[in-house]
């Protein structure tokens, strides 16, 4: 059955095959799909020996760090991380592990997503809205249930889930992968859109979007990971800051702002091009077509202020 420990209305489950860690099955990682710990379906499936996952529901502040290499982990400080909190393991020398903790100040772009930092710690964060759907980044095969390997996943630390800070788990992820060979940003000329008086960006008026790294870590106030428009020999020629609002390459030495990432994702200009006033114009044609509903609520807005204004004008 489910720990205690466990059975919060911020965590949702899935059903997995007896002796297997993921599903294959469509829609599984939708929020809408998730079950409740006491859900008679998932219960009577525990019943017949099936697995379960869990992962953390939008809102929630528990993340679930799955430890792959328990040595360099601990070697990084990884294990003050992991200590007095809710902890199980498949593997009888624990040299992989799970812990449960809370964490309220995660930076909440993390929501949605899962992260792979050098192959030592996996992090599932909350769920949240991803392509305009809520779903889960992955979830954990928990507590009780039948790995691969013959084991069971046996509870190795029955303590409350314990509460850590974003900063502590952010020093512990930097120093397995500092970076060492990637330049600093700050360093890095970075491209924007022009900014014509009195009109709003186009980042704004279409509502666009940085282009996240593939395999994505965090590092410091940065995300960084493979770079989604090229290859990558290292696995980390990319960096985004989201304060900032700027993808950097560290393979061409540039950044760019939303609106030149958007130009990039559609073939008007290639990665390390300079987002010329021709691009940017080519962007803003394309955006126009595109989405002519954003030309026409613009419209209807100005209509209604034009008419709000007379009706004051009226009255006065």
């Amino acid at each position: 059955m489910i720990p205690g420990q466990l059975q919060r209305d911020d965590l949702l489950f899935v059903k997995i095959p007896r002796g297997e860690k993921g599903l294959q099955t469509h829609g599984w990682n939708l929020v809408a799909n998730g079950k409740r710990y006491d859900d008679p379906d998932l219960l009577a499936h525990l019943e017949r020996g099936g697995n379960y996952g869990l992962y953390p529901a939008p809102g929630s502040p528990v993340l679930l760090l799955d430890v792959d290499d328990a040595d360099r982990f601990h070697a990084v400080g990884g294990d003050d991380l992991a200590a007095d909190t809710f902890a199980y393991s498949a593997w009888p020398d624990l040299r992989k592990y799970r812990v449960v903790v809370t964490c309220a100040d995660y930076p909440r772009e993390w929501d949605g997503r899962k992260t792979s930092i050098d192959g030592v710690l996996e992090i599932f964060f909350p769920a949240g809205e991803r392509d305009g759907v809520l779903k889960a980044g992955g979830q954990c095969v928990g507590p009780g249930s039948l790995h691969p390997n013959g084991n069971v996943y046996e509870v190795v630390n029955d303590a409350p889930i314990r509460p850590i800070r974003w900063s502590d788990l952010l020093a512990v992820a930097d120093r397995i992968r500092p970076d060492v060979e990637m330049l600093p940003t700050r360093d890095l000329p970075v491209v924007r859109e022009p900014s014509p008086a009195g009109k709003k960006l186009l980042r704004d008026r279409y509502d666009l979007q940085l282009e996240w790294p593939l395999n994505p870590y965090p590092a410091g106030d940065e995300i960084r990971g493979a770079s989604p428009f090229h290859d990558s020999a290292t696995g980390s020629n990319t960096a985004v800051n989201l304060q900032k609002g700027v993808f950097y390459c560290f393979r061409h030495g540039v950044g760019y702002d939303a609106a030149g990432c958007e130009a990039i994702r559609r073939g008007i200009i290639e990665c390390g091009e300079p987002f010329t006033r021709e691009a940017f114009l080519r962007l803003a044609g394309e955006l126009e077509q595109d989405f002519p509903e954003v030309r026409y609520m613009e419209r209807v807005e100005f209509r209604r202020k034009m008419q709000a204004a007379r009706r004051e004008a009226v009255r006065a």
